[in-house]
């Protein structure tokens, strides 16, 4: 792990476990439930590679440049489109100390047929993810102020800052299949599957804005270090939250 990003961690933890020994009484520690959209821009280093080297083939073979190149899991890296949704609970444990426990999951597919009179290109990708997770965060100038009837500018005066860290595991599981055939002859295919556990860190920065005694809304964005093929699955990741305290 960079020295950088264990430095950040190890003393996000710190202050995280000394908050925790900090008293308060039982009825200011109200419980939440967490929902939200995770955008991800992953490395994906590995895949890039694998793509290059297995559609140059018969890409290169189009002489008549009558093939578009495939939709891959690239552009939807590349369009911010790796989202996945997270539902999470947890609890405050003092003014400036909430920690979470989240579970994130996310799936999809690019399919990409082409044809042209007998000539056939086809190319399938099918993915998914799914993490688990404990994150905790510290609000330095303590939390929002929930109250009910604020105006916009008053809930913008309430909203505070915070510094977020946290663990995850997780496991990804990816297919993709290329076919090009001319008639009923196959002229080249390929499979690759990918099957990885995963356990990471992170660390980022949030703001959470109160709409109410109950609910509040939150954008935040975090890089995950990973242990395992970080070149692949490190990220920068986005994430817009809904809040409910209870």
């Amino acid at each position: 792990m960079p020295k950088a990003v264990y430095m950040v961690v190890v003393a996000f933890s710190a202050i995280a476990l000394s908050a925790c020994t900090a008293s308060r009484p039982v009825g200011d520690k109200p419980w939440h439930i967490d929902l939200a959209i995770r955008t991800s821009h992953t490395k994906l280093a590995s895949t890039k590679q694998q793509l290059n080297r297995r559609l140059d083939l018969p890409l290169k073979t189009d002489w008549l440049n009558m093939w578009h190149r495939p939709r891959t899991p690239m552009d939807r890296k590349t369009n911010l489109w790796l989202n996945a949704l997270s539902l999470g609970i947890g609890r405050q444990e003092t003014d400036w100390l909430t920690w979470t426990w989240y579970f994130v999951g996310g799936a999809g597919k690019d399919d990409d047929h082409q044809r042209i009179l007998a000539t056939n290109f086809e190319v399938h990708f099918k993915y998914a993810s799914c993490y688990t997770g404990l994150k905790a965060e510290i609000y330095p100038w303590g939390g929002p102020a929930y109250r009910n009837k604020l105006t916009w500018k008053e809930r913008l005066r309430a909203s505070r800052p915070y510094l977020y860290t946290g663990f995850e595991t997780g496991y990804v599981s990816g297919e993709g299949r290329g076919h090009y055939a001319v008639a009923t002859r196959t002229l080249y295919a390929d499979k690759v599957t990918v099957r990885d556990w995963l356990f990471g860190t992170l660390a980022g920065v949030g703001w959470r804005i109160p709409l109410n005694e109950r609910w509040s809304i939150s954008i935040s964005g975090d890089y995950t270090y990973h242990f395992y093929r970080p070149d692949e699955y490190n990220s920068w990741n986005l994430i817009t939250g809904l809040r409910y305290r209870f």
